[in-house]
């Protein structure tokens, strides 16, 4: 369980860390010469919390006994509603369809980082299998 911990936390920093480098990219990139850019500190405090709820959703798809379907879901429920309430609620958006516009687009961000990650893991274990059957195939002559 210690170890659970210290994992979902080390992993929250690492993640906070990326997405602090990525905001304030964002920020610099999309800065004019008119306004004055403004790094607003709470907006900062409100990506830790998201961080690690983040880092909690990916230890419990890694590393529990919860059945395949329902780890998924979890992590799914997980990233969504904390991104909801952590990063689309504190950004003020003037109308409700800002909100719903901010939650499609954590939706496909979700979907496109989930498919690609799946892809690149089933290719990385099939090169991994494909390699140990190799082996095991010079080991036997």
């Amino acid at each position: 369980m210690k170890q659970l911990i210290k994992k979902t936390l080390s992993l929250s920093t690492i993640y906070y860390t990326v997405a602090i480098i990525a905001f304030c990219l964002i920020m610099l990139l999309s800065h004019s010469e008119d306004d004055a850019l403004s790094l607003d500190p709470s907006r900062l405090l409100y990506i830790y919390p998201f961080c690690f709820s983040f880092a909690l959703a990916n230890t419990i798809l890694k590393h529990t006994e919860i059945p395949g379907a329902a780890k998924w879901l979890l992590h799914f429920a997980l990233t969504v509603i904390s991104a909801y309430a952590f990063i689309i609620v504190p950004a003020k958006l003037e109308a409700s369809s800002g909100n719903f516009m901010g939650l499609m687009i954590i939706l496909a961000i979700y979907i496109v980082v989930v498919l690609t990650s799946m892809l690149f893991s089933k290719r990385i274990k099939s090169a991994i299998r494909e390699d140990a059957e190799i082996k095991k195939n010079i080991k036997s002559k």
